[in-house]
């Protein structure tokens, strides 16, 4: 016959052993969520920015400066300038200030700290120029302020860094400058002054815009006849005349040169060989370039922090990383099935024998306990054959011994 197992049979098991699974299953769930509270604890911090494309570009300076339109060289920019900030010297400053260095290290020891403290930040790009940067450590406090101290120090390096990358290029020109104009030092009062008498066409034709601009707005409250419009009108015309002077001169000029088919030199010739209208020419460029960098730079001092966005702000951990009591609750529950599993099958299987088990039943049933009594297969019970003699002989013997053994 093959063996079958009930549903019924698996319930009476459980209803049976009910007690004993419930302590077990109760013991394990509480012993995995007191362990929870023991293991030592790993909070999280974390704060994602977004660098604005403006912030790679300026159209002013982009002659001197040349911009990023792609989106790939943005991205290993940033991530660069990120793990720029994050050098040993700012690691080091992060472990003595928030003691999380040790006192009196050797420098293999300081060494080996700095790598692990290192270890606890996770940096990498969420896609274009978002850049997200966390922070791991014991204490929540310590935590949330080591992650926010980064981040003051990740916005500071590019603002930094690009204001510093301006005014690199402005003293590159005004050395140049200083260089033709090798009989005085240049300061930024006199470049911009001489931006306008340099009579730079691209100057010239920038200030008439500015002029025409200034006049429609005074119109709207004077009348023609009123100083300041009438002082306007004269600053124009006088620009006027400087602008029709310059584009006749470099017409006549171009003119001259193709008919006596006059040889272009690089401009540190013709400076060298005195020729005043080209220096001032090309001084008057240096003006201008100049001069744009000086508004490029009071713009971008003004709106670099506005060019960095934060997408996500640090804040405190409410709960750990690890350990979870949820997830060391659920790890003690499967535990305890795995428990009450070999509680049962112990108890079910391997604890006893089956004549054992039916004698330990006789006796807590009080009832009586026969022995082992012979098979008698269904053709027997068809057949409605005598049981043979040693059988009988047997099941006679275990029953005296019963008796025997109750008397």
């Amino acid at each position: 016959m093959k063996e079958k197992i009930y549903i019924r049979d698996f319930f009476s098991l459980l209803v049976f052993y009910k007690k004993p699974l419930a302590i077990i299953m109760l013991a394990s769930v509480l012993c995995l969520v007191q362990l929870s509270f023991i293991l030592p604890k790993t909070y999280r911090s974390e704060f994602e920015l977004n660098i604005y494309s403006k912030y790679f570009k300026n159209a002013l300076i982009s002659e001197v400066i040349p911009g990023m339109n792609s989106i790939a060289e943005m991205t290993q920019t940033t991530d660069s300038m990120v793990k720029e900030t994050l050098n040993d010297e700012f690691i080091d400053s992060i472990g003595n200030e928030f003691k999380i260095y040790a006192p009196n290290m050797t420098p293999q020891q300081l060494s080996k700290a700095r790598e692990q403290l290192r270890d606890r930040f996770e940096l990498f790009s969420t896609g274009g120029q978002s850049y997200h940067v966390s922070f791991s450590y014991g204490d929540p406090t310590v935590t949330y302020e080591v992650t926010k101290k980064v981040m003051d120090a990740v916005k500071a390096t590019f603002i930094n860094s690009r204001i510093e990358t301006i005014e690199n290029a402005k003293k590159t020109i005004q050395q140049k400058l200083e260089s033709v104009n090798v009989t005085k030092q240049i300061t930024e009062d006199s470049i911009s002054a001489n931006a306008l008498a340099s009579k730079n066409p691209d100057v010239l034709r920038s200030e008439i815009a500015k002029i025409n601009s200034d006049l429609s707005a005074l119109k709207m409250q004077f009348n023609v006849h009123h100083p300041r419009i009438v002082k306007l009108e004269q600053r124009k015309a006088t620009i006027q005349n400087w602008l029709e002077e310059v584009e006749d001169k470099t017409e006549k000029t171009e003119k001259s040169a193709n008919e006596d088919g006059v040889k272009e030199y690089s401009d540190a010739p013709l400076l060298m060989a005195g020729d005043k209208e080209i220096s001032q020419n090309i001084a008057s460029k240096l003006y201008t370039k100049f001069n744009d960098i000086n508004v490029a730079l009071d713009i971008e001092r003004k709106s670099l922090p506005g060019y960095i966005g934060v997408i996500i702000a640090p804040q405190i951990p409410s709960s750990p990383l690890f350990p979870k009591k949820r997830l060391f609750a659920s790890l003690g529950f499967m535990i305890g099935l795995v428990l009450c599993f070999g509680y049962v099958f112990y108890n079910e299987i391997m604890q006893l024998s089956p004549s054992e088990r039916a004698r330990a039943m006789a006796r807590d049933l009080k009832g009586e306990y026969f022995g082992v009594l012979p098979h008698i297969g269904e053709e027997g019970l068809m057949t409605n054959q005598a049981i043979v003699w040693e059988e009988r002989k047997l099941l006679e013997s275990n029953i005296a011994n019963r008796i025997a053994l109750d008397n």
